[in-house]
């Protein structure tokens, strides 16, 4: 309940408005319960980081147990967290922002381990995946690994996300711009080494992950 209400409050107003006191006044509780719960407004953060991943890590296994292939179900990950910081932009930034330094000096150890475990299921689903497409001979780079080749899909994914779908008043994020998500993407995967998806091949792959992430978020 402290995470949905803290989700709301960010949404309203800002992370940079949260306090734990106000936290504890919005939900009527006394700020005892409060720091019972959270040692700091960045164990909060970290919190909050760690629901973005579960919500994740949903997504994630829901297209791993899809009958893709491999290179399918990677095109699959890369638009379902696409999706996740379109519909869940608080808990998207969220997790941004608990990646660093200050926060992470400052939140409890117990906090960051338990963040830490779910991110761990999520390499696993990711990890199975990849290697799905190794099994199928869908990877094809002879200078990088394939464990190179995700880290640098996953940095592209991270970066477009943060640029492209967390404000709209960002200059790119315009309507000629979403048109050509796919196709960029498509082209990423490609170039690193993976099967480069047709136009309708991406279209179908892009409608199951809307459902699957929208409807793990209520919106359906």
């Amino acid at each position: 309940m402290l995470v949905r209400l803290a989700l709301e409050m960010i949404d309203r107003s800002g992370f940079h408005d949260l306090t734990l006191g106000k936290l504890a006044a919005e939900g009527g509780y006394s700020k005892g319960t409060v720091y019972n719960h959270f040692t700091c407004r960045e164990d909060l953060l970290i919190e909050l980081s760690a629901e973005s991943a579960r919500r994740q890590v949903r997504y994630f296994q829901a297209i791993a147990d899809l009958p893709w292939s491999g290179a399918w179900a990677l095109y699959g990950l890369a638009l379902a967290y696409m999706r996740h910081a379109e519909v869940a932009p608080v808990l998207f930034e969220c997790s941004i922002t608990a990646r660093t330094d200050s926060v992470c000096a400052v939140a409890s150890e117990e906090r960051l381990k338990r963040r830490d475990l779910v991110e761990s299921q999520m390499v696993q689903v990711v990890s199975a995946i990849v290697e799905r497409a190794m099994t199928e001979g869908s990877f094809d780079n002879p200078h990088v690994s394939p464990a190179v080749a995700v880290d640098a899909l996953r940095s592209y994914i991270l970066g477009y996300g943060a640029m492209h779908l967390l404000s709209s008043r960002f200059v790119w994020s315009t309507l000629e711009e979403s048109q050509s998500r796919l196709p960029v993407l498509a082209s990423v995967v490609s170039g690193l080494g993976w099967p480069r998806l047709e136009a309708d091949e991406l279209t179908s792959v892009q409608r199951v992950v809307v459902g699957v992430v929208d409807t793990a978020n209520g919106w359906r």
